[in-house]
């Protein structure tokens, strides 16, 4: 990686400590710690003078940086969040800080009072802000966002000092970008002490809405949100970087047209203040879109740890020679959208079998033909008889939605833990409030004999909902006292299930404290990178939501409300957690689509593609939930008297699934009309999602005020 340092002089205790309270801010004004020793400022400059102009490059050596870290006083989230640089507004003569609107709030920047600028490696402060010189533009990530408008136009309450100014590109220059042409990205490690490197690359595409550059090398890019790409050849800003997307190991970078800065920059008139922050903050359109920003995975955009979108075709490789059968031919691979460059997966499915789990569902969850009803006239438990058929009860929907969960896996890439939760009814029955029934493992079939250990015991107990979420963090994290060997690098997600509301560790009339206690826990699965799509089944877990809502919010997964048990399988197959929005195949010979075509829970696709004879090129596309977007091609030859190719035996399963859907495609006249009617069921079933998901969060957030919750941090 080619890194040019512009300066190394650096605070020993680094940024944090600068915003700690036992401490005042300070700045250079006086003494510089240089690599951990204080030294008079005036003999570092001499230092440094002295050994310039020895090596004959005195003016590369006291070159001042271009770019900063835009921070909030005493807001420690906000010390790595993105970079900017200076420009000068030419209708006031002053100069303006360009960042990027997704890495801070207005509300945080208002309660702070301003936001201040500081050298990445050395943490002296150039200047400070209270007031935006043009309206916010709109977070990438939120609705009606877009990577050409995600800016912010900071005016600067001084002079900056010890910083050099950057050019915008013209409008003329810009519309000739084209793909190839060199540019320097400037921004800060996120390690070391260096106030600016600079990183090369080239442009892969230019558009008015986009350009995407490939970078040289790979860098980390924690904290780049904001950085300025400079085209080598004017020297000027033709962007601001807002993502990345793993390509290999070379990223490729998503930036925003400088355009639309320089147009809301143009507009001003001469003497223009700005608005202040606190203004700002109280307009209806700055808190829609900090509502907005906090609707988005927490996960995916902190600063600049953007979403990758791994993509690759497992099967066919590039350049084979295929024949076709009637279905067409077998293509497959995996999509994932993930943070850093993780592939492999644990996954913890947890199931509530709390005494209320036994209620019938009112649906033939098991497929035997008789629907399980609520057993009345017999007294054997507090939570009811339950169902007349045991298939039927709301734990048997939870078994068969996590059943549901395990087929759409990859066990190459997968390893999946079961764990129940309950919780004594009183002191003398107390015990764990979870229990790991199977640790992480590849092999599922171990998987399927946990699920039907819990089918066959019997549901007993109250709701432990935050001792079980620590037990799966406990176990996801492999520490002791868990079952699970460690893996440090690998996505570790939570599906849980439950159909109640928290009444443990303070007994059911401590509602308050055991919400709390579900957010003290779900802060600390957050804090381990664990992310919890929540299912809150039926109607008293709808009645009070809170806690199932909460454990999503908290850690950037899903909640998903199921007003009716039986239904609970049908809307975990609706549902998509691999963080893609689209996934598609298709010949880019023919133009037609891969038919059938499936992509499962965690990213793996497969299909039928339609060839002619003669080279073929296959088409295979994935967008994330955040708008990235990944492509790759396939080049294939299609020859009718070609020796088949033999299937993997790893893809054995999907490609048989795939056949079967074929073959009944062929065999039925009327399987697109029954295609087009799955699809309006499923559009339905989202829809009443949705309709239930909106009135769980107001309900969520009466009781939020009902309760007077508070966050509370972890000890």
């Amino acid at each position: 990686m080619k890194l040019e340092p512009r300066r190394n002089a650096y605070r020993a205790t680094g940024p944090r400590d600068y915003h700690s309270g036992a401490r005042p801010v300070r700045d250079s004004a006086g003494r510089l710690p240089y690599r951990g020793r204080p030294v008079q400022k005036n003999r570092l400059i001499a230092l440094l003078l002295f050994a310039a102009l020895a090596s004959g490059s005195a003016e590369r050596a006291l070159a001042a940086p271009a770019v900063a870290r835009p921070t909030i006083p005493n807001h420690a989230a906000s010390q790595s969040s993105g970079t900017v640089f200076f420009t000068e507004v030419a209708a006031t003569g002053a100069i303006a800080a360009i960042g990027t609107a997704h890495t801070l709030k207005i509300s945080d920047i208002d309660k702070a009072g301003r936001v201040e600028f500081r050298l990445g490696g050395s943490w002296d402060l150039i200047s400070t802000s209270t007031r935006l010189f043009v309206p916010p533009g709109i977070p990438f990530t939120a609705p009606g966002g877009s990577v050409a408008g995600d800016f912010f136009v900071y005016a600067l309450d001084s002079a900056p000092s010890g910083v050099r100014v950057l050019e915008l590109e013209t409008a003329s220059n810009l519309a000739r970008l084209k793909k190839g042409d060199a540019v320097q990205i400037l921004g800060i490690p996120a390690k070391g002490g260096d106030d600016e490197v600079v990183v090369g690359g080239t442009i892969w595409a230019a558009t008015a809405e986009q350009i995407q550059v490939n970078l040289e090398e790979a860098v980390d890019l924690r904290g780049w949100g904001g950085a300025p790409v400079i085209a080598t050849a004017s020297g000027r800003v033709i962007g601001i970087l807002q993502a990345s997307v793993s390509r290999a190991s070379k990223p490729r970078l998503t930036v925003g047209p400088i355009d639309a800065v320089r147009n809301a920059i143009d507009g001003l008139r001469a003497g223009a203040a700005g608005q202040t922050f606190a203004k700002l903050a109280a307009t209806p359109a700055v808190k829609e879109s900090e509502r907005a920003k906090n609707r988005t995975q927490p996960r995916i955009v902190p600063g600049m740890h953007q979403t990758n979108i791994h993509l690759e075709i497992e099967f066919p490789g590039d350049g084979a020679v295929v024949a076709e059968s009637a279905c067409g031919t077998f293509v497959a691979g995996r999509a994932m959208a993930l943070d850093d460059r993780s592939k492999r997966f644990d996954v913890a499915l947890v199931l509530d079998t709390s005494g209320s789990t036994k209620a019938a569902t009112g649906a033939d969850v098991d497929g035997d033909g008789v629907v399980g009803v609520e057993q009345r006239g017999r007294i054997s438990s507090f939570f009811g008889g339950g169902s007349t058929d045991e298939g039927d009860s709301v734990l048997a929907a939870e078994v068969a939605a996590a059943r549901q969960i395990l087929r759409d896996f990859d066990p190459r890439t997968t390893r999946v833990a079961v764990i129940t939760f309950a919780g004594g009814d009183s002191e003398r029955e107390a015990g764990p409030p979870a229990l790991t029934r199977q640790p992480l493992t590849n092999e599922y079939a171990r998987v399927e004999q946990a699920l039907d250990f819990i089918l066959r015991a019997e549901p007993t107990g109250q709701t432990h909902i935050s001792g079980a979420v620590d037990h799966a963090t406990m176990e996801l994290l492999g520490l002791i006292g868990s079952r699970s060997a460690k893996i440090s690098n690998s996505e570790k997600l939570v599906f849980f299930f439950t159909d109640g509301q928290p009444t443990l560790p303070y007994g059911p009339l401590a509602q308050s404290d055991n919400t709390r206690a579900v957010r003290r826990s779900a802060l600390r699965a957050n804090k381990a990178g664990i992310r919890i799509h929540s299912f809150a089944i039926g109607p008293e877990a709808l009645a009070g939501p809170i806690a199932s809502v909460e454990l999503a919010d908290m850690t950037g997964g899903s909640f998903i409300p199921v007003r009716h048990p039986g239904e609970l399988s049908a809307v975990v197959d609706a549902l998509n957690f691999a963080n893609l929005d689209e996934v598609t195949l298709q010949s880019e010979t023919t133009g037609e689509p891969a038919e059938p075509f499936r992509v499962t829970a965690d990213g793996s696709w497969g299909g039928f593609v339609k060839l002619v004879p003669g080279p073929n090129t296959i088409r295979i596309s994935a967008r994330s939930t955040d708008g990235i977007d990944a492509v790759e091609r396939l080049q294939i030859v299609h020859e009718p008297a070609a020796k088949p190719l033999t299937v993997p035996a790893d893809l054995g399963i999907r490609h048989n699934r795939l056949l079967e859907d074929c073959l009944r495609n062929l065999k039925q006249l009327r399987v697109e009309a029954e295609r087009v009617q799955a699809e309006k069921v499923r559009k339905e079933l989202l829809l009443e999602i949705g309709k239930e998901r909106a009135k769980a969060r107001k309900r969520a957030a009466e009781q939020r005020k009902q309760l007077e919750l508070e966050v509370e941090e972890d000890d």
